[in-house]
């Protein structure tokens, strides 16, 4: 069997590259080693055990908001395709809610007035700092948002041609500008002096798997993406997404194959030149022993597992074990899928209970690598939005609280139910969901081993690689191997980074090298 490019994964990095290249009329095979689409992008779907005639339980397994839709509506437009015809969405308001246990709360709103009333009167003396917050974020987007999120660096390096002397210039000068030098946490305190209002804007290092105290406050960008540009929810549940981009896919004539893991990314040599080694992809073999070849092959896997189990050493110089090793995990979590009997008008679609010690949270995930002991618990009940999601009477609950990465001294088959009940009874006892522990009629927990057998999550990672410290925000293992021609990344890995929508940007930016790449052999 043969293509003209192999993709390894079927996530949405996967998708869009698949996409891209297909409807350049190119022959595509994607590889994927579940029973479906999406990556960490899934769901799971459980009958209520007393009402089996009735709609069920169903969870958004991964991520449960869509930021910068414009990112599929032009992956839609690449392919000939309009996203309306595909996916519906709609706008969050409030995208989320920040709640206290002793009953304060602070609401992200969707409209901009309404935001700043809610800061006017949660903290009247941050009003000018967080104005000021939102336009650094907003700078930041537009110096650097086409730069660093659609092209690879070799890319911005090149510009529209060769390599520019002027682009690099203004690459060098970009960090200064745009806070690279800079902690986010120290950003955050420089506009905002409200400590509780500062934990609302340090969760949002959290979503690129970093602490804000050792994040680049170029991070600072976030909360114009989510606040300007807006939250989103599609109707029918956040995998919509995937189910979307299959479907387009196969309408370009993609071809899947599922419940097939490769085993190796098979690379020849072609000779030496002042001495070094030259080295080409030719195809993928799987587990079963079969050989895919191909002419180029897109790894949607994630990176630091690939280079460990997929390629051979002597062809990873770059990448070695010793390089490897120093790509810190971002974090992980613990993920309760709650089927509840009854409702918790008090939520909203988004609800964070926030710790009493906001930074025991954050020492236990990245320093002590332990479990935390009052953690941020973030809670998603997309019934709020759309009844759909359980049946009549019930909520279904996602819960996501932080974990470190894998690192062999948690045994999760005993603190997972040990965690699951701590959160349960904190919910309970201090947030005010009262008898939930009584309510659940269906119930799953994931927990980093989950995320590392099922996605091959490096050390159990939501968040690939993390993103503490400019080295690892901004310098990533490429979307070109170095070393390999022919192999290309795509997903939250690598360049530009985690999230919906920068893994659908790595998958652009994958196949535009790609098809350069095939376009010279």
């Amino acid at each position: 069997m043969s293509c003209s490019i192999c993709i390894l994964g079927a996530g949405v990095g996967g998708l869009s590259a698949a996409i891209r290249l297909a409807a350049k009329g190119k022959s595509i095979t994607v590889i994927e080693k579940n029973e479906c689409v999406g990556g960490k992008l899934n769901t799971w779907v459980a009958p209520h055990p007393n009402r089996l005639n009735d709609r069920g339980f169903r969870f958004d397994t991964g991520p449960s908001l869509l930021t910068l839709p414009l990112v599929f509506a032009d992956l839609f437009h690449a392919a000939g395709a309009d996203v309306r015809d595909y996916l519906p969405i709609s706008r969050l308001d409030p995208v989320s809610r920040f709640q206290w246990a002793d009953g304060a709360s602070f609401s992200l709103r969707s409209n901009s007035t309404d935001l700043l009333d809610e800061v006017r009167q949660f903290s009247p003396g941050d009003v000018n700092g967080f104005q000021a917050l939102l336009a650094r974020a907003e700078k930041i987007w537009n110096l650097s948002g086409e730069m660093f999120l659609t092209k690879s660096p070799e890319q911005a390096l090149r510009g529209d041609g060769a390599f520019s002397p002027l682009n690099g210039l203004r690459m060098l000068a970009l960090p200064f500008r745009i806070g690279m030098f800079t902690k986010f946490s120290k950003v955050i305190d420089k506009h905002i002096k409200n400590e509780r209002l500062r934990q609302v804007f340090y969760q949002y290092a959290t979503y690129s798997g970093a602490s804000p105290f050792k994040a680049p406050g170029t991070l600072a960008v976030i909360p114009h993406v989510e606040l300007a540009m807006g939250g989103w929810y599609v109707p029918g549940g956040m995998y919509a997404i995937a189910q979307a981009l299959e479907k387009l896919a196969r309408s370009l004539g993609v071809t899947f194959l599922f419940n097939s893991e490769a085993s190796q990314i098979n690379i020849d040599t072609t000779g030496k030149v002042r001495n070094k080694i030259l080295r080409k992809v030719t195809g993928v073999t799987l587990k079963d022993g079969s050989v895919i070849a191909s002419d180029a092959v897109i790894c949607n896997a994630d990176v630091v597992y690939a280079y460990n189990t997929l390629i051979a050493p002597e062809h990873r110089p770059t990448f070695n074990d010793k390089r490897l090793k120093q790509l810190e995990p971002g974090g992980s979590g613990m993920c309760l899928l709650l089927g509840v009997e009854g409702t918790y008008p008090q939520l909203a679609h988004h609800t964070k209970f926030m710790p009493a010690d906001y930074t025991s949270d954050l020492r236990a995930m990245f320093e002590t690598r332990s479990i935390p002991d009052d953690p941020c618990i973030y809670v998603c009940a997309s019934t709020r939005t759309d009844a759909s999601q359980a049946p009549d009477g019930c909520e279904n609950i996602f819960v996501l609280t932080s974990a470190p990465p894998l690192d062999g001294t948690i045994d999760w088959a005993v603190a997972g139910k040990q965690y699951r009940d701590q959160v349960v009874n904190t919910l309970e006892t201090r947030f005010g969901l009262t008898d939930l522990s009584k309510r659940i009629v269906v119930e799953r927990v994931l927990t980093p081993e989950f995320l590392k057998q099922r996605y091959n999550a490096n050390a159990g990672s939501i968040y690939g690689i993390s993103s503490n410290g400019m080295k690892l925000a901004f310098l990533r293992p490429p979307n070109r191997d170095r070393d390999v021609k022919g192999l290309f990344f795509a997903g939250g890995a690598t360049h530009p980074g985690g999230g919906l929508p920068l893994v659908a940007l790595s998958g652009k930016i994958a196949s535009e090298l790609c098809e350069e790449y095939l376009s010279e052999i």
